[in-house]
C-alpha cells in the first residue's frame, strides 16, 4: 500500500496566547510548547469519525478541542484519531475548521499552519494467523489490532513547517537486534513461527521522526503509540512488543547502538549524534505500576540523553484517592499519573510521556487534570487519558 504523505499547508495567523490560570504564563522569548493527547477519537467503523468532524457538533470531540485551546501546545501529537486514507487531509482539516477554530467556552481559536498523518498498522490485514484460532481475517490478526485500517491512528499538528519525516511502519520486529520476541514459558519455544517473523512489524501503529523546523532551529518529534501490555496469555506478546516499540526510540537516539533500524523509505540508521528531540506519545507503560513488561518505559526514562520532567497535576493526586480501590495499592507517586482507568484494574497510571534531550532546556511542564470543582473538570470525560505538556528552549 502506498505511504500517504500529507502536509496540509493552511493559512497561518497569528493569534495572542491564552494564559490559562493553571499554566506558567506563555511570555518566554524562544518557548516552544510539545504536547501529546490520546484524545479517545477512534471509532468502531470506518467513516464514523469523518462524520462527525465534519457536522463541526460532537460534544466529545468539542471538549478535546476545548483541551487543545487551553494549553495552546505549538506541537501536539495526537493518540487514536482515525486515519481515513484518501480522506484524512479533510478529516483534519474539518477538525481544525469546525473545533479549533471556533470561539466557544470562553477560549481563543488556535489554528496549526502544519499537519502530518499517515498510515498506521493497526486494523491493516497481515494475511497471517497471528492469534492461531485458525483464521486470517480477525482483528487480532491485523498488524495492530484494529476493526478497520486507520483505527486509533496518528495526527501531529504544528505551528511550524515540518522537515523530510521518516516513517517506520513496515520496520520487522525481528530485524531489532536481541529483540524480546515472545516464547511459550513452558518450553520456551517461540510463540511465532517464522512464517509470521518475515513479516510481523514491530510497530502496532508507526513510529515517525518528524523535524519541527522552530525558529529556535530544528527539533525531532519522535511519536509512536505502542500498544498496551495486556490482552495476551503467558507468553507475554503484547508486553513484549510494547517493551520493544519503547526500545525502538531509545536505540535509535543513541550513538552507541546498532544503527539496525531501517525506514520506510529504505534509508537506514538513527538520529544523529547531538541532535535536539522530544520524544512524545501514549506509551502504555507506567514506570512503576501496571503491567508493562521489564519496567519497558524506563529505557527512555533513564537514558542518559534523555530527560524525565515528571509532570504533574493536583487533580491526579485528588483523583487517586477519590477513587480509591487499586489504586490505594500503588507504588507510583500519583500525581504523575495521567491516564484515569478502571478503579478495579489497572487503576490510574503515567502512560502518557514527552521527554526532552538533556540538551534542550526545559522551562515548565504539567498535566492537564483540574480537580473538581474547577469548571473545566467536565472536560476530563472525553478522553481517559490526560493531555501533557512541555516548554523547552534551545540552550
Amino acid at each position: 500500500m502506498v505511504m500517504k504523505l500529507i502536509q496540509k499547508q493552511l493559512r497561518l495567523y497569528w493569534l495572542p496566547l491564552f494564559t490559562f490560570c493553571l499554566l506558567t504564563p506563555q511570555t518566554v522569548v524562544g518557548k516552544i510548547r510539545f504536547a501529546t493527547f490520546n484524545v479517545s477519537m477512534n471509532r468502531n467503523a470506518a467513516g464514523q469519525l469523518a462524520g462527525e468532524l465534519e457536522t463541526g457538533n460532537h460534544q466529545q470531540i468539542s471538549k478535546v478541542a476545548a483541551i487543545i485551546r487551553t494549553i495552546r501546545p505549538d506541537v501536539i501529537l495526537l493518540n487514536e484519531f482515525d486515519y481515513t486514507g484518501d480522506q484524512a487531509s479533510k478529516a483534519v482539516e474539518h477538525f481544525q475548521s469546525n473545533y479549533l477554530s471556533r470561539t466557544t467556552d470562553g477560549l481563543k481559536p488556535i489554528r496549526y499552519a502544519h499537519v502530518y498523518t499517515n498510515e498506521v498498522n493497526t486494523g491493516l490485514p497481515s494475511g497471517k494467523d497471528l492469534d492461531g484460532n485458525g483464521q486470517t481475517d480477525d482483528p487480532t490478526d491485523c498488524f495492530g489490532f484494529g476493526r478497520f485500517p486507520g483505527q486509533y491512528g496518528m495526527v501531529v499538528l504544528s505551528r511550524f513547517p515540518l522537515g523530510q519525516v521518516r516513517t517506520f511502519q513496515k520496520f520487522l520486529w525481528k530485524d531489532m537486534p536481541g529483540a524480546l520476541l515472545p516464547h511459550y514459558p513452558d518450553s520456551n519455544d517461540p510463540y511465532y513461527s517464522k512464517d509470521i517473523l518475515d513479516v510481523f512489524r514491530l510497530s502496532s501503529k508507526s513510529h515517525w521522526d518528524i523535524p519541527i523546523k522552530t525558529p529556535e532551529g530544528p527539533i525531532h518529534f519522535l511519536v509512536c503509540h505502542p500498544t498496551p501490555p495486556v490482552f495476551d496469555g503467558p507468553e507475554d506478546k503484547n508486553g513484549t512488543r510494547n517493551h520493544d516499540e519503547i526500545r525502538f526510540w531509545a536505540d535509535y537516539i543513541s550513538p552507541q547502538s546498532d544503527k539496525y533500524m531501517v525506514d520506510d523509505a529504505g534509508q537506514a540508521g538513527g538520529l544523529a549524534e547531538d541532535t535536539p528531540f522530544v520524544i512524545a506519545g501514549d506509551f502504555n507503560a507506567d514506570p512503576i505500576d501496571g503491567d508493562s513488561t521489564n519496567q519497558a518505559i524506563t529505557q527512555l526514562l533513564n537514558h542518559p540523553l534523555v530527560r524525565d520532567p515528571k509532570p504533574q497535576s493536583q487533580g491526579a493526586k485528588e483523583a487517586a484517592v477519590r477513587q480509591g480501590k487499586v489504586n490505594d495499592t500503588h507504588r507510583g507517586r500519583p500525581e504523575l499519573d495521567t491516564g484515569d482507568f478502571s478503579d478495579r484494574s489497572p487503576g490510574n497510571l503515567r502512560v502518557d510521556y514527552v521527554l526532552p534531550a538533556k540538551q534542550l532546556k526545559v522551562l515548565a511542564t504539567g498535566v492537564y487534570w483540574p480537580a473538581p470543582p474547577h469548571s473545566s473538570f467536565s472536560w476530563l470525560d472525553a478522553s481517559d487519558h490526560r493531555l501533557v505538556w512541555l516548554d523547552v528552549k534551545v540552550r
